[in-house]
């Protein structure tokens, strides 16, 4: 088994990627797997120009040479795609969104890169998460993969203060759960 992990968190070591740490685990629980972890704040992906040039060449790719060029190397080998991301304004942070953007060159061939992956969806968020999980629903549709969808709301009611996931077991069980279910055949 294959997985990318798109990490869209400026920070390394938050909730989402704590997240998306016990999903791998689950996901090694049943045997041997390659993970590809592509974190985007660090990597220079410029914006898509909308130039149209995966649309209109012969191999349909991205005019832009930068490093999304190492995501699309192994996007196709992978049979679980993670887009992990705190929410920011209500939506996927500006680094998920520019990869998310960029990846209209593998759009062009949706049988070799979307059709029958399975995309897991990990989201923290303080008080909204909803457009980014409808956007996933909408294109899947279109494009045919299935869809797992894990939430956390880091703001405590109570408090009004931001907790860490890892004062939750419940949640990290519950992405390690996520993680072995997907793995099995």
């Amino acid at each position: 088994m294959k997985a990318v992990v798109l990490h869209g968190s400026p920070r390394r070591g938050g909730n989402s990627d704590t997240l998306a740490e016990h999903f791998i685990r689950g996901l090694e629980t049943a045997g041997k797997i390659q993970t590809w972890d592509f974190y985007a704040n660090e990597m220079s992906i410029r914006p898509c120009q909308g130039c149209e040039h995966c649309q209109t060449s012969v191999d349909n790719s991205c005019a832009i040479k930068d490093d999304m060029q190492q995501i699309y190397s192994v996007f196709g080998d992978a049979d679980i795609v993670v887009f992990t991301t705190p929410m920011y304004w209500g939506y996927m942070t500006a680094q998920l969104k520019t990869v998310v953007d960029r990846m209209e060159a593998l759009a062009m061939n949706p049988e070799k890169y979307f059709v029958d992956k399975h995309f897991v969806i990990i989201l923290t968020y303080r008080h909204h998460y909803q457009s980014t999980v409808a956007f996933f629903e909408r294109i899947k549709i279109f494009f045919r993969f299935r869809l797992s969808v894990l939430t956390f709301c880091s703001l405590d009611e109570a408090s009004q203060r931001d907790v860490h996931v890892t004062s939750c077991p419940e949640k990290l069980e519950e992405a390690y759960r996520l993680g072995i279910t997907l793995a099995m055949p």
